[in-house]
């Protein structure tokens, strides 16, 4: 691997910097499910859900909901949000860990936004990291020149995959179903809606902790699913708690001066753990898998969204930044920063 130095560290960075997010948005699925009656369809003991990992509801997709739907939806409110017409998009770059359809999801959401032809639609992967990758797909879109204004979209839908009979309720019954927009612009002309500036980003992949969870078809039509849940949840904690720390270090900003994580959120009891480790308050973490459940790519988006939306609440010089992270399987990780539009250099 090529070294770099502080000098390209800066000159990177500096470039990155040249890239804002003017709007957010995040949806759910429309039916509110308390955990107990999740613990009931999937025959473990009522109380469980809510006990042992902290969740209290799932938002699940209603009849006539679903990826496209979900997407849609976010996506709209975005595009009102950031005062910005469907016709300005030069890229829809979409992530999601349920929708394996063709068309793919980017394309049918073209569609479905009436976008011009010559805007570009690309589905990335990653699963619980696609909303990172997608992310930095858009910057460095933006950063090279290749686009001005760029939509990025999650959309997971749980429920109707993960269902009693096919998979354990240990694994299936943590998932709920929900979806994030959020629009990038090039920040070089000085646009009056930039809010938020993207910092670098940072990726790996831990690859011992590989078999702690693995999902493929099975002939018969069902899951098979390897879910380690105690391993998982030992590796995701040490290895959020490692992603914030090099975010940290590599943004030169104190953890202790953020002013929120948005990170992947397996459940609300992994959450709490993280931010004992990092030190920092867990009401700093927002709010998402206690009241949907765990959201896949959609998770880190809602928190995200729900961090913007709680900064832009303040006065523009109280506004503090923000640390994404995530995993996906694999176990894929990566991070990074955002830095108040006013803050930024």
């Amino acid at each position: 691997m090529t070294r770099r130095t502080a000098g390209d560290r800066q000159a990177q960075q500096t470039n990155m910097a040249k890239v804002s997010i003017i709007s957010s948005a995040a949806a759910t699925g429309s039916r509110v499910i308390p955990s107990e009656e999740v613990d009931r369809a999937f025959g473990m003991p009522v109380g469980k859900l809510r006990g042992r990992a902290g969740i209290e509801s799932l938002a699940y997709a209603a009849e006539g909901e679903n990826e496209l739907v979900l997407g849609a939806r976010a996506a709209e409110e975005v595009l009102r949000r950031g005062s910005c017409g469907a016709q300005e998009l030069d890229w829809i770059i979409v992530t999601s860990e349920t929708h394996h359809n063709y068309p793919s999801l980017s394309a049918e959401l073209h569609s479905r936004l009436l976008v011009r032809e010559n805007c570009g639609a690309l589905d990335v992967g990653g699963a619980c990291l696609g909303l990172l990758n997608a992310l930095a797909v858009a910057q460095s879109l933006i950063g090279a020149g290749q686009a001005q204004t760029v939509m990025v979209v999650t959309a997971d839908v749980h429920s109707r995959t993960l269902t009693p009979g096919r998979v354990a309720g240990e694994f299936g019954g943590l998932f709920g179903d929900g979806a994030s927009a959020f629009i990038l612009r090039s920040a070089a002309g000085g646009d009056s809606r930039e809010f938020y500036r993207l910092g670098e980003f940072i990726f790996g992949c831990a690859g011992q902790y590989a078999a702690a969870i693995q999902v493929s078809d099975s002939k018969d039509g069902g899951l098979g699913v390897q879910f380690d849940g105690e391993a998982l949840s030992r590796a995701a904690i040490t290895r959020m708690e490692k992603v914030l720390a090099s975010v940290e270090q590599r943004s030169g900003i104190p953890r202790g001066s953020v002013g929120g994580f948005a990170t992947h959120q397996p459940n609300p009891r992994l959450v709490a753990l993280l931010a004992k480790q990092c030190g920092v308050s867990p009401a700093l973490f927002p709010s998402v898998a206690r009241i949907s459940g765990n959201l896949g790519s959609s998770t880190c988006g809602a928190a995200l969204h729900e961090a913007l939306r709680s900064a832009s609440k303040k006065p523009r010089g109280e506004r503090r930044p923000i640390f994404v992270a995530s995993l996906g399987p694999g176990l894929l990780f990566g991070g990074g920063w955002l830095t108040p539009h006013e803050n930024a250099k």
